[in-house]
């Protein structure tokens, strides 16, 4: 694994409608022909009101050696349901704070070219840093442009509500 973008993260306090977060985030998925899987969903209710947690991985094989993963963390906090009234007609809408922080990496397969043993292995991690750069790091802005593709969409998403 190499990780490419760490830690990019916006938050948000407000309204927002947490279905069509769901819904737009797996529009984005699909429009972008990337698998997703869903590595963690939770949900606890307190007093206070909700807390959510979703974490997925949304990816892409490039190559038969390259996945590129875009790995997606929303942390939903104090979630209350709110009725806003706008034009005259009344909406259900969640309200609370938001904490989305994403990550982008590159996966690659090259095991089966190389031995465990020491040195095959030294020389495995030379030819990766030296030789193999140019298969894999083609695919680098790639997966970049894909995490940035999805923080500017849900940030899109957010600043609809304000």
């Amino acid at each position: 694994k190499k990780i490419l973008v760490d830690g990019l993260r916006f938050s948000y306090n407000g309204p927002f409608d947490i279905i069509e977060f769901f819904k737009t985030t797996e529009y984005w998925i699909k429009s972008n022909e990337m698998e997703k899987e869903i590595k963690r969903k939770l949900e606890h209710v307190n007093p206070t009101g909700k807390k959510i947690e979703w974490f997925i991985e949304a990816w892409k094989m490039h190559s038969n050696y390259a996945k590129g993963v875009v790995r997606m963390r929303a942390l939903f906090n104090n979630i209350q349901e709110v009725e806003v009234v706008k034009n005259d007609k009344k909406r259900k809408l969640n309200f609370g704070d938001v904490l989305i922080i994403f990550d982008g990496f590159i996966e690659t397969d090259l095991e089966a070219r190389w031995h465990q043993k020491p040195l095959f292995y030294f020389m495995r991690a030379l030819a990766d840093k030296y030789v193999f750069k140019f298969w894999t790091g083609k695919y680098h802005n790639l997966i970049r442009k894909d995490v940035y593709s999805m923080h500017m969409a849900l940030k899109e998403f957010f600043e609809a509500y304000k």
